[in-house]
């Protein structure tokens, strides 16, 4: 019936993962992220304004992106039909993952969801750094009164160093009501998933063509996440594929924002 896109963007730079530079060299800065956070509300246009600005928090750098002059853009995301959704990469970068453990992420989660909201905004969406989630992240989103993750990407396992980081093998490849024991698996949560259909970074403009033309040809409701990076807006290349694979998506489709998406949820008894 309807094929409709969600445009989101992590707000990641790329030194973060740079794993050979110090703590400090790895930090963001105001004067290298904000102009890259302005040219996302330029992107976002092409949209109509409706996208989600992942805001980072992680050990390395817990309230950066509270300062005021992230919240003056914040305010403009959501005055243009956006949104500043929550994104923990709650890691020790490469050696040790901890989204598994409840007292990790109960107050990396409520810290910045109590930030944003103190300053007026309204955040409602989650997504896991590395895409990392599971069982014990649905009661923190459910208590936060978020009621959406983006966190699926569909098949995914991805382990390092023997550790396991994300596994979405076998979740469904369209928007679900997570179940409370296994988020790979639709039940009566009160999280609705909605699972990454197109990674701008990691597929050609052929494949995105491919893989929206195949979104449309399915029956009923599909709503899926488009993915970009702020550390993208870096390369006018990338400036350039954005664009382009955007444009192809509304060739095929429609993009919606965070509400929208609730509410295609409630229409479909999700």
């Amino acid at each position: 019936m309807a094929l409709n896109f969600v445009f989101t963007i992590d707000g990641d730079w790329s030194e973060y993962f740079a794993t050979h530079l110090d703590a400090e060299e790895r930090r963001p800065s105001l004067e290298r992220e904000l102009p890259l956070v302005e040219a996302e509300l330029e992107l976002a246009a092409a949209v109509g304004g409706k996208f989600v600005h992942f805001a980072h928090t992680s050990p390395l750098t817990r309230n950066f992106f509270l300062r005021p002059e992230f919240i003056a853009l914040w305010k403009r995301v959501e005055a243009s039909g956006g949104e500043v959704g929550v994104h923990c990469h709650e890691e020790d970068l490469h050696s040790a993952w901890h989204h598994a453990d409840a007292a990790r992420m109960a107050p990396a989660i409520s810290g910045m969801v109590k930030g944003l909201r103190a300053a007026g905004l309204s955040p409602t969406s989650y997504r896991g750094g590395f895409m990392a989630f599971g069982p014990t992240v649905i009661p923190l989103l459910e208590e936060n009164d978020l009621p959406l993750d983006f966190s699926c990407d569909p098949d995914r396992h991805l382990v390092t160093n023997g550790a396991l980081v994300s596994d979405w093998r076998g979740a469904p490849s369209n928007f679900y009501r997570l179940d409370s024991a296994d988020h790979r698996r639709p039940g009566g949560s009160g999280v609705i998933e909605v699972p990454l259909g197109i990674y701008i970074e990691k597929m050609s403009l052929p494949r995105i063509w491919r893989e929206c033309r195949g979104l449309a040809r399915r029956d009923g409701e599909t709503v899926v996440a488009v993915l970009a990076h702020t550390y993208d807006l870096a390369s006018w290349r990338m400036r350039l594929k954005i664009r382009a694979a955007l444009a192809i998506c509304r060739r095929y489709g429609r993009f919606i924002g965070s509400r929208e998406v609730l509410d295609k949820a409630r229409e479909a008894g999700i």
